[in-house]
């Protein structure tokens, strides 16, 4: 059986692990610093953790934000959460995705995508 790269140890190309949360690049990104961030805990739904999961969830989505925008001219981001059912590992996760000026971008139809410009 295939570890879950969510729940294993840190891996040495995370961006930031924390105590609820990691993020990571995505494998086979869209766009440069495509970023799945990921809940800590096995769940195959976003909305099976926890308040406090949740809270540490979106952090770390918001401060993954702050550092692409402060290396990469980005015109916003799209958001997209991913639940078990749409992809491996059966691990609920959260695609961070810059938009960068001039680049056309046809986002997944499968994920929940929502653009998070005005948060």
């Amino acid at each position: 059986m295939v570890e879950c790269p969510y729940c294993a140890d840190a891996p040495d190309d995370a961006w930031v692990v924390t105590p609820d949360a990691i993020a990571v690049p995505h494998a086979n990104p869209m766009t440069a610093c495509h970023v799945v961030v990921a809940p800590r805990r096995h769940v195959s739904a976003f909305y099976e953790l926890d308040v406090q999961e949740q809270r540490a969830v979106w952090a770390l989505v918001m401060e993954i934000k702050t550092r692409i925008r402060s290396s990469l001219k980005v015109d916003g981001f799209d958001v997209g959460f991913a639940d078990s059912e749409v992809e491996s590992p059966n691990h609920a996760h959260i695609h961070v995705v810059p938009r960068t000026p001039g680049e056309t971008l046809v986002l997944p139809p499968e994920i929940d995508w929502v653009d998070t410009d005005g948060l």
